[in-house]
């Protein structure tokens, strides 16, 4: 069969960590009759054919090595998550939604598309692979159910405020100018102590294919708990202020195309690629409005060393984080120009006063800059974009905000599904 070009198979499966019960005794289903019961999930079967037929499926479309050692390292694994898709499923016909059939064939011609095949030729793949398309309709149709269930029950619990869209802007806006990185991410749960050297294992085995050449997007569909899963992994752009001081710690010393070793964080392993860097452009070139006041302090004499009014300049406002300090302190500077600014256009400011404030965060003190014949320093009272409460601005945002809500939400869901459920594994 032609191993050159894997399927890329974009619905996303919820892969789970090996478990005590179910590693030891995976390895012999391959000896053991087809149609025999590799698990019982409340009132529902999965087979040990069903097992067979996604195992084979997920390490064609992951260009790994179909041998019995690769089989029987990964198949515990996908167990559980042909468990998780029951638990879908049940959960999803528990509230009366079921998925239709056209539903099903639209997700398989977007999986085609996806791939620039036409339907012929991905079943004909599929074929190749002596995997039955039911195999893959399975899949489809139990992330289409939870993607409903979820669009259902769980979205309408999550709202999102207009003071958590106004901290968003500000967390943005003073992330402006600063590192952010293009990436992607397998994240490997450990849910249990004694489950840590098994995932450690499973995410060394998921690098090592990765440098002998399987694809990562193929991989983070195929074995990623993650929300980014259903992209490949792709997690976009992402600022230095949202990642987990763990990844951040990895990533700021990772190249451009390198690939991490595995990073065990509160939850679990990740796997991360850094695809590109760039600085963090805030929310746009829109036109900042700066709400400003300044310390200003003349030489004790006319046209005297500014190095001694720099470092008194330093030592009067040393602690100073708001504008209020900052003019009560100007007061007694006898400067004229010390006080208040009112809100000042960004653009309209001199360019040696434009490049000091232009990434500098609210409420921290600028460099001590020449003017008036002696020395200021400024303060950030308010910062705004006008471009950052446009509506399209402030809809982007809450709408990103709902789906990492939801995805924490649908998480937390299913895992509590698996704490309850009847689950007999039979292998």
């Amino acid at each position: 069969m032609n191993k050159s070009r894997p399927i890329a198979f974009l619905i996303f499966l919820m892969a789970a960590v090996f478990t005590s019960n179910v590693a030891p005794s995976v390895a012999r289903a391959q000896q053991q009759d087809g149609l025999g019961i590799a698990a019982v999930v409340n009132d529902d079967v999965i087979s040990i054919l069903d097992l067979h037929m996604r195992t084979t499926m997920i390490i064609e479309s992951s260009n790994m090595s179909n041998t019995p050692e690769t089989r029987a390292r990964i198949m515990p694994q996908i167990l559980r998550g042909l468990i998780d898709e029951k638990l879908m499923l049940q959960e999803a016909h528990s509230i009366g939604l079921t998925v239709e059939q056209k539903d099903i064939d639209a997700g398989f011609q977007r999986i085609a598309r996806s791939n620039n095949m036409t339907v012929e030729q991905l079943s004909g793949q599929m074929d190749q692979m002596d995997v039955p398309l039911s195999a893959l309709n399975a899949r489809i149709e139990a992330e289409i159910a939870w993607q409903m269930f979820v669009g259902r029950s769980l979205a309408r619990t999550i709202k999102i405020s207009e003071e958590e869209i106004n901290d968003e802007i500000k967390r943005i806006q003073t992330s402006a100018g600063r590192p952010e990185y293009l990436l992607a991410d397998i994240y490997l749960p450990v849910d249990k102590p004694d489950q840590d050297a098994e995932v450690h294992q499973l995410a060394t085995r998921l690098i090592d294919q990765m440098h002998a050449g399987a694809p990562f997007n193929a991989l983070a569909t195929n074995f990623s708990r993650a929300p980014s899963a259903a992209l490949g992994g792709d997690m976009g752009w992402v600022q230095a202020s949202h990642l987990d001081a763990e990844l951040l710690n990895v990533i700021s010393r990772l190249q451009p195309g390198e690939l991490s070793n595995p990073i065990r964080t509160l939850g679990g392993y990740y796997i991360m690629l850094l695809r590109e860097v760039r600085t963090s452009p805030g929310l746009g070139t829109g036109e900042s409005i700066l709400k400003l006041s300044q310390f200003h302090l003349l030489p004790s004499t006319p046209g005297g060393d500014l190095s001694a009014t720099e470092a008194q300049l330093t030592t009067l406002t040393q602690g100073v984080t708001s504008c209020a300090q900052l003019e009560a302190l100007g007061a007694q500077s006898g400067s004229p120009m010390s006080g208040p600014l009112g809100e000042v256009p960004l653009s309209a400011m001199p360019q040696a006063m434009r490049s000091v404030l232009e990434s500098l965060p609210a409420g921290q003190l600028s460099r001590p800059v020449a003017t008036g014949g002696g020395l200021a320093v400024m303060l950030i009272c308010e910062r705004q974009d006008q471009g950052a409460n446009s509506e399209a601005v402030r809809s982007e945002i809450t709408q990103r905000l709902t789906n990492e809500r939801l995805d924490v939400a649908a998480q937390r869901h299913l895992r509590d599904l698996r704490r309850q459920a009847y689950v007999d594994i039979r292998l």
